[in-house]
Order: C-alpha cells, then sequence, then structure tokens
C-alpha cells in the first residue's frame, strides 16, 4: 500500500511530463519550437514530434496559401489621371523560422502585406498611363467608325514620340508588383507572395466626369458622321433621280413633238385633200373667218369700190332685198 501511494505520483509526474514532451503538427501547418522566447528549430512535416517539457515552446503557422485583400487606394498614374485600384494577393510562409523572428503572426504578416504591396502598387500604377492600367489585354482595339480609329492613332502616335509605349498593359503591372513586392518579403520576412491581381479599378469623381464627356463626344461625333453620310447618300439619291426625271421628260417632249408633228401633217394633208376636190368652198369659207374677224360690234371699214370684200357685202345686201 505504501508502494502504491510512492507510485501514483510518479507515474502522474511522467504521464505530465510526457504529454508535455509531445506535440503533434498537423497536414497543412508548420512549425517553430522555441526555447525561452528562442527560435531554436522548425518543424514542417506533418506528424508526431518531441520538444523538451517546460522549456520549449511550439508555434504554429499555417503552411497553405493565405489571403490578403487589400482596402481601395487612391493613385496616380503617369499621366497625372487619379484613380482608386483594389488589388487581392495569395501568400504563404516559406521560411518559418524566419517569419517568426520578423514577424511572430499571421497578423503581423498582414501588416507588412499591407505595406509593401500598398507601396508596390503605387511604383508601378505610377509608371502606366490610365489607358495602360485600365486595359487588360493588347489585343488591337475596334473602333465603331474610321473617324475614332484615325483619332485615336493620332494620339497614339504622339504618346510614341514622347515615350515609348509599354506593352502587356494590366498582365505586366501584375507581374511588375509581384517582383517588387515579393523580393523583398522572401528576402526579409520569410513571406512569398504568389500571386497578385488587380480585382477592380475605378475612377475618382472629376477623371469619371471627364470619361463620360469623352464618351459623350465620341458618341456626337459618330452621329455627326453618320449625319453626313446620310446627307451625302441623300443627295446621290436626288441627283440621280433628278437625272432620270430629266431624262424621261426629255423623252417625253421628244415624244410629244413627234406625235404633234404626225398630227399637224396629217391634218394638213386632210385640209389639202379637201381643198383640191373643193376649192370654191374653201374660197369660201375663208372668207367668211376673214368677215367675222373683221366685222366686230361697232365696227367701221374704209374700203374702195373694187374690194373684193366689199363686192361680197354688196352682193349679200342684193340677195336679201330680192
Amino acid at each position: 500500500m505504501r508502494k502504491l501511494v510512492i507510485f501514483i505520483p510518479l507515474i502522474v509526474i511522467l504521464l505530465i511530463v510526457g504529454l508535455a514532451s509531445v506535440y503533434v503538427v498537423q497536414e497543412g501547418q508548420q512549425a517553430v519550437i522555441t526555447q525561452f522566447g528562442k527560435p531554436v528549430r522548425e518543424v514542417t512535416k506533418a506528424g508526431l514530434n518531441f520538444k523538451t517539457p517546460f522549456i520549449q515552446k511550439i508555434h504554429r503557422m499555417e503552411k497553405r496559401l493565405l489571403p490578403w485583400d487589400g482596402d481601395p487606394e487612391n493613385m496616380q498614374t503617369r499621366d497625372k489621371k487619379r484613380i482608386f485600384i483594389d488589388v487581392w494577393a495569395r501568400w504563404k510562409i516559406s521560411d518559418p523560422m524566419k517569419f517568426f523572428q520578423a514577424v511572430r503572426t499571421e497578423m503581423g504578416g498582414y501588416k507588412i502585406l499591407d505595406d509593401l504591396v500598398d507601396s508596390a502598387v503605387r511604383d508601378v500604377v505610377a509608371r502606366y498611363n490610365l489607358i495602360q492600367v485600365v486595359r487588360s489585354t493588347d489585343d488591337e482595339l475596334f473602333y465603331e467608325s474610321e473617324e475614332l480609329e484615325k483619332d485615336q492613332e493620332e494620339e497614339k502616335q504622339q504618346q510614341l514620340e514622347k515615350d515609348e509605349e509599354k506593352k502587356g498593359q494590366r498582365a505586366n503591372m501584375e507581374e511588375e508588383i509581384l517582383e517588387a513586392a515579393g523580393t523583398e518579403l522572401e528576402e526579409r520576412y520569410g513571406m512569398k507572395l504568389t500571386v497578385v491581381h488587380i480585382k477592380r479599378i475605378n475612377y475618382i469623381e472629376s477623371v469619371r466626369r471627364t470619361v463620360y464627356d469623352r464618351m459623350k463626344s465620341e458618341r456626337l461625333r459618330i452621329a455627326r458622321l453618320f449625319e453626313s453620310e446620310a446627307e451625302e447618300e441623300k443627295n446621290k439619291i436626288l441627283g440621280r433621280t433628278r437625272k432620270e426625271l430629266d431624262q424621261i421628260e426629255g423623252e417625253m417632249e421628244q415624244k410629244t413633238a413627234e406625235i404633234r408633228g404626225g398630227a399637224d401633217a396629217e391634218v394638213i394633208r386632210i385640209a389639202a385633200e379637201g381643198y383640191s376636190q373643193s376649192p370654191e368652198f374653201y374660197e369660201f369659207l375663208r372668207s367668211l373667218k376673214a368677215y367675222k374677224k373683221a366685222l366686230m360690234e361697232n365696227s367701221r371699214l374704209i374700203l374702195s369700190t373694187d374690194n373684193p370684200f366689199l363686192k361680197q357685202l354688196s352682193a349679200g345686201q342684193g340677195k336679201r332685198g330680192d
């Protein structure tokens, strides 16, 4: 009984010491062992491990990729345009010992990322024009009209004369940000930045108004171009219509003249035939027409005695007296 009383506390002490000496690193984790606060070794493989009880302490940290999402920041491009850029990234602890010595905790790592990535984004954005920051591809732009394409080509040529155009657009920017921030992170803090992406780009109010005004002016320019093309096409159609109408009217007048000429010729022919059949009768009809025109109401005629006209009138009176 006395031995049992002695062994039970000893067993409890050994159990406590054993439990304090054993620790497990889970899959997806890594750890740093400190002795009196000083890091002595790192553990990167999952499994059961041992440490000096009560003297050494385990500090677990993530081995997998960790997300980082920055706040939108107001930045200036090379062409002096102010924009808001929202960036996200993925990172991991590549050197647990260096990370623990420099940063200690994952929250400290996030603070380091806030400063370094934001600074790298500002430096890179300042080297690009607004159009390069906004565009995510180098594919050739297609414009709605030749007028817009011509204007854009002139602007591009002017920019090329000032400074050689950078290629790659947003993809190159993300690579430059990754390189600028990632190198210092790995060398100083044992952190590896695996990917950086620009999540969203937004204009400040003044730039937004400028963009909207430019969009309106481009649409108005397209509208004016369409109107001028429509007016030109209208004039072409009216010209062709006028030409065809003039041609139709000319043919109509020619045909009318031919028909009228034929009718006049037929009238002359019929009159000639009738006159040849009875010359006296037609001579008499012409005389009657002449009398009708000459003897208007209240008309006076002064004729000689041998005038044929007077003889006809005299003959007519004589017959009525008879």
